[in-house]
């Protein structure tokens, strides 16, 4: 059961778009029913499959939680595995064993993912036992008391880890006072407070038929998939989304936890346009040719030119109303500040300059190639029909979104770097001394 924790974590759930060429592959096809309550379901057969991946999908996340139970989406997450009136949390386990299958899930700020992969022909495993786990949860007080402790082992180890607690750091500066500046999985004080209560109240709120979403892909029988869903979901009310606030402030600030470190961690943040951004296609390509990857810019200057760190990069994450840009390494305490002034130096060439027709060229590429290649998977398929259907209500061809990548031009990425970098970054960090 995953928190979602990190940069690079958050980037995988907080919504790059999938895109594929289609002058490669054909476009799939896919199937969408919604249910008199306004549960919707969307399945998507993947040639040569040979697994069905399942997932049940919540439009509510650690944002839409009060803050004096911060942590309570996280906590529903753990508790919904430790079984249902008719099966304990072993049960379920070894019913996914028994097939070779597997149920997780994840919580993000903004959504709740349940899931499962099983072989084909094991659809009652992956489909009923999931939706039973998800709807018929116990719920029992000792087992709230159990994942209570768990959790906060959680919180322990993520204070360990310097990335983790810089990453953490660095949104209580980017959203100060705000819900999307807290951590998914709260904190001691607000995990110790929640009761039963507390959670069967927001698995009323937040479990309704116009925030939920069932998608599968792979060996998936359409008709059968929905008829499931009925069964377990059909009887939820209707309900709304969760009415949420947008940030103001600009998000900028420094923060130093001190620590005993071999290293300074450094997180810089910057807030940029979100899902439904006009800009969110240019923020992909400069977010790319910034740091995703080896041929990345403050890779080359960072580890390749300058000898500095390890690894050093950068990840995107798009929310509902507001996204991130961040950049995150580890370097020697005595050479971090010369870290942040090549970032800082970097940043500030692309904002005066944006990026060079080879970059946007390689860019574009990367965004098409990488993701044809995790399309193979039936549970990456899984995952863009629920990203597509509860960012924007329905799922559209790879080829709509391929066309927008590809009508990036230079200008757009420029614009967008100056706009972007035209504010003071937020900056983290976690070591034996601040960074001057």
């Amino acid at each position: 059961m995953s928190s979602t924790r990190g940069a690079a974590r958050r980037r995988q759930a907080g919504g790059r778009p999938l895109a594929v060429s289609g002058d490669v592959q054909p476009e799939p096809t896919w199937q969408r029913t919604a249910l008199p309550n306004g549960v919707r379901v969307v399945s998507e057969p993947v040639a040569g499959a040979r697994s069905l991946s399942v997932g049940v999908w919540v439009g509510h996340g650690s944002r839409d939680e009060p803050a004096e139970t911060a942590g309570l989406c996280h906590l529903l997450e753990h508790l919904i595995f430790k079984g249902t009136a008719e099966r304990d949390a072993r049960s379920l386990s070894l019913a996914f064993d028994a097939v070779g299958g597997e149920m997780n899930a994840y919580t993000t700020k903004e959504r709740t993912a349940y899931y499962s992969r099983v072989p084909a022909g094991a659809e009652e495993i992956g489909v009923d036992l999931l939706l039973e786990a998800v709807t018929r949860a116990a719920l029992r007080e000792e087992d709230l008391a159990g994942e209570r402790e768990i959790i906060l082992e959680e919180l322990a180890g993520a204070e360990d880890d310097p990335a983790d607690w810089a990453d953490t750091k660095l949104y209580e500066v980017l959203f100060a006072d705000h819900p999307l500046g807290r951590e998914v999985i709260g904190s001691a004080d607000t995990v110790g407070a929640i009761t039963r209560a507390d959670v069967a109240r927001f698995v009323a709120e937040g479990h309704h038929g116009a925030n939920v979403v069932v998608t599968a892909a792979g060996v998936v029988d359409h008709d059968r998939l929905v008829d499931s869903v009925g069964r377990w979901l059909g009887t939820l009310p209707a309900g709304a989304p969760p009415v949420r606030v947008a940030p103001t402030g600009r998000g900028s600030g420094r923060v130093h936890v001190r620590r005993r470190t071999e290293q300074t961690q450094l997180a810089l943040g910057w807030r940029c346009g979100g899902l439904h951004s006009d800009d969110r296609h240019a923020l992909t390509v400069l977010e790319h040719v910034l740091g995703d990857g080896p041929a990345s810019r403050l890779f080359h200057e960072v580890r390749e030119v300058r000898s500095l760190a390890y690894s050093v990069g950068s990840s995107l994450s798009l929310y509902s109303d507001v996204g991130t840009l961040l950049v995150a390494t580890a370097v020697a305490p005595e050479r971090a500040a010369e870290t942040l002034r090549v970032i800082e130096g970097e940043v500030a060439r692309l904002a005066r300059g944006g990026i060079t027709e080879a970059e946007l060229v390689a860019a574009q590429g990367y965004v098409v190639g990488s993701t044809l290649l995790g399309l193979e998977e039936a549970s990456t398929c899984m995952a863009r029909l629920a990203y597509l259907e509860l960012t924007y209500g329905g799922v559209t061809p790879i080829e709509t979104y391929l066309d927008h990548i590809r009508a990036v031009t230079l200008a757009d990425v420029a614009r967008v770097a100056s706009t972007v970098f035209s504010v003071s970054p937020a900056l983290a960090t976690v070591g034996p001394r601040a960074v001057r």
